[in-house]
This record gives C-alpha cells, structure tokens and sequence, in this order.
C-alpha cells in the first residue's frame, strides 16, 4: 500500500506540473499574440499618419489643384505645393477679396494677421509651399488668385 500511494503522489503531481505547463505555454502563446496584435495597430496607426500626410498636399500645376477637393478633420493643416513652373497664389474664395474663410481677407496680407487667414498673399514659385490650418468646420472654396478660374474646395469635418 506504501506503493501504491506513492504511485498516486507521484501522478497526481505529475498531472499538476502538466497543467502548469501547459496553463503557461497558453499564457505566453496568448501574450505573443497580444504583442503581434499591437504591432499590426501601431503599424497601421502610423500608416495612417502617413495616409493623412499625403491626404493634405494640394499639389498645384497649370491645370489647377490636385485633388480638386480634399475632405479632412478640424484643425488639420493643408499644404499646397507648387509643381508648375508659373507661378499660383492659393486663397480663400471669392475672387479678388479672399473673404470666404472666417476671417480671411486679402487686405490682411502684409499685416501681423497675415499668418491667420486662408491667403498664401503671394505668388508661390516653382518648388515653394503654403501652408494652412483649418480650425473651423465647413465647406470652403478657394482659387489661384494669378488664375482665377483654377477652384478647388476644402471639406472640414
């Protein structure tokens, strides 16, 4: 009888140390995949960024704003780009007073409120950049002060 309860100690312990093992095989089977799980979010999330980065360059060429319309978050900054050898003003409709977005005005330009309204006030050169933050929620027109007929619209969700 000594045997056989020593036979069961050993059995029982046995069964207990292989639930054990296995309990923490599992554990760290399911924490890896936690970690492989968050890798792929913050992946994503800096695609994302990356996404939204490209998603706010208006690229301007002689044939107008590309894209033509361009749907992004409050407080979002737009960077138009001059890739035409011409030079383009991008500003806030309508054509010639910029007055569209609040508060925006081309009487402005050349003024300590310059850096506030939707007016790059100048003509973009070849290569140059211009800059925007849209804060206010809407939609907003806006052209090539040099070539008026070249439109395009800001969607501010």
């Amino acid at each position: 009888m000594n045997k056989g309860w020593v036979i069961g100690i050993v059995i029982v312990i046995l069964v207990v140390v292989g639930y054990l093992l296995i309990s923490m095989t599992g554990e760290k089977s399911s924490s890896s995949e936690n970690a492989k799980e968050d890798s792929i979010k913050v992946v994503s999330q800096e695609e994302n960024k990356v996404k939204m980065m490209k998603n706010t360059i208006i690229e301007i060429s002689a044939s107008g704003f590309s894209p033509g319309t361009l749907e992004i978050k409050q407080g979002e900054t737009v960077k138009f780009v001059n890739k035409d050898s011409n030079e383009h003003w991008p500003a806030s409709a309508i054509h010639p007073t910029h007055t569209v977005y609040p508060n925006s005005d081309i009487r402005k330009c050349r003024t300590d409120e310059e850096k506030d309204i939707f007016d790059s006030c100048h003509g973009l050169k070849q290569g140059e950049e211009y800059s925007f933050k849209f804060d206010m929620k809407g939609s907003w027109k806006y052209h090539d002060h040099l070539v008026a007929g070249l439109r395009g619209t800001i969607v501010v969700n």
